[in-house]
C-alpha cells in the first residue's frame, strides 16, 4: 500500500512538472520578443528625424526591437536598407517610400519572405496595393486642398508659384493635385513650378528664381516646412512679404513659429510625432495582438494652421527658443 501511494506521489509530481513546462512554452510563445524594420526616406529631415524617434520609442514601450534606417533621399538606398531588413528576418517592416515606384521590388521581396509590409506617409502606386497591410496616413490630396482652400478665400486670383518636392513621390503628386483642383477653377494660375529634395535650401534658391521670373506672385505652395521656410526667407529677402504668400505642410515647430509671425501664411499640421506613434501601435497590434485595422488605409486627421492658431501649436518649450510670444 505505501509503495502503490509512493507512486502516485512520483506520477502526480511529474504530472505536475509537465503541467508547468506546458505552461511556460505557451507564455514564451505569446511573450515572443518581435523585432521590426523602419525605413525612411531622409535622414536629416527634421520631421522624419521625429516621426522615427516616435517609431522606435513606440515600439520600445511595446517589448519590440525597432531597427530603422534612413534611406537619404536615395531610392537605390532605400532599396537596399529594405533587403538589409529582409536579409535580418525581422517580423515586419513600416516603410515610408521615397516614389511611387522605385521600392516596389523591394517591398515584392519582403512579401515572398512573408514579412508583413505596413505604410506610413508615403505609399507606393495604387497598382501596388496587395503588397501592403496598412497605410498610415493623410489623404494627401486633402491636405493641398485645404490650402488651396485658403489661397481662394483669402487672395484675389493671380499667379502662383509651385515648389513641389521630390518628382513621382505620393506626397507631392497628391498635394499638387489637390491644391491646383481648388486653386485652377477661381482664376488662379501656376506659372512656376519645380521639383526638387524638400530641404531649406531648395526653398530659399528655387523662390529667389521663382521670384525673379515672376515678381507679381500671389502665392508660393511648398509641399513641406522646409521648402517653405526657404521661400519665406527669399521673400523677406526681396521685400515681398506681406505681399507674396508662402504655405508649407508638416506644421514643424519652427514653421509654425514663422506663421505666428507672418512670415508664412499658413502650415498644415502633420504632427510627425503622433503619426510615427499610431503608425507603430498599429503594427504592434498586429504582431501581438494579431488584430489587423479595421481599413487599409488608415486616415488621420489634417489641420489648416493660421497666424491666429499658430502659438497656441508650439511646444511650450519651444516658444522661447522661437521667440514668439502671444498677440
Amino acid at each position: 500500500m505505501l509503495q502503490q501511494e509512493r507512486g502516485l506521489r512520483i506520477l502526480a509530481a511529474v504530472l505536475c512538472t509537465a503541467t508547468a513546462l506546458a505552461f511556460a512554452a505557451g507564455a514564451e510563445a505569446t511573450e515572443k520578443k518581435f523585432k521590426v524594420g523602419v525605413s525612411l526616406p531622409e535622414a536629416q529631415n527634421p520631421f522624419y528625424v521625429l516621426m522615427g524617434k516616435s517609431i522606435v520609442t513606440t515600439f520600445e514601450k511595446r517589448g519590440i526591437e525597432a531597427i530603422l534606417l534612413s534611406a537619404n533621399a536615395d531610392v537605390n538606398e532605400q532599396v537596399n536598407n529594405i533587403n538589409d531588413l529582409i536579409a535580418a528576418k525581422v517580423d515586419a517592416i513600416l516603410v515610408s517610400p521615397l516614389d511611387l515606384e522605385g521600392p516596389a521590388p523591394a517591398v515584392q521581396a519582403a512579401n515572398g519572405a512573408r514579412i508583413p509590409v505596413f505604410m506610413i506617409a508615403r505609399r507606393l502606386d495604387d497598382r501596388y496595393r496587395h503588397l501592403w497591410r496598412a497605410f498610415i496616413g493623410f489623404d494627401l490630396s486633402e491636405v493641398g486642398a485645404l490650402k488651396g482652400q485658403w489661397v481662394v478665400k483669402s487672395l484675389q486670383p493671380g499667379k502662383a508659384a509651385m515648389l513641389l518636392g521630390p518628382a513621382g513621390s505620393l506626397f507631392a503628386v497628391e498635394q499638387e493635385r489637390g491644391f491646383r483642383r481648388v486653386i485652377e477653377p477661381a482664376g488662379f494660375t501656376v506659372v512656376w513650378a519645380q521639383n526638387s529634395t524638400q530641404t531649406r535650401e531648395n526653398g530659399l534658391k528655387l523662390a529667389e528664381d521663382a521670384l525673379v521670373s515672376h515678381r507679381d506672385l500671389k502665392v508660393i505652395y511648398a509641399s513641406n516646412d522646409d521648402l517653405a521656410l526657404g521661400a519665406a526667407q527669399a521673400v523677406k529677402a526681396a521685400g515681398l512679404r506681406g505681399k507674396v504668400h508662402v504655405l508649407g505642410t508638416n506644421g514643424a515647430p519652427p514653421a509654425l513659429a514663422a506663421v505666428h509671425n507672418e512670415d508664412m501664411a499658413a502650415t498644415v499640421l502633420l504632427d510627425p510625432i503622433s503619426w510615427g506613434r499610431q503608425g507603430a501601435e498599429v503594427v504592434a497590434d498586429f504582431l501581438q495582438k494579431r488584430k489587423a485595422p479595421e481599413s487599409q488605409d488608415v486616415i488621420l486627421t489634417s489641420e489648416l494652421i493660421t497666424p491666429d492658431k499658430a502659438y497656441d501649436k508650439i511646444p511650450p518649450p519651444l516658444r522661447e527658443k522661437f521667440g514668439v510670444k502671444p498677440k
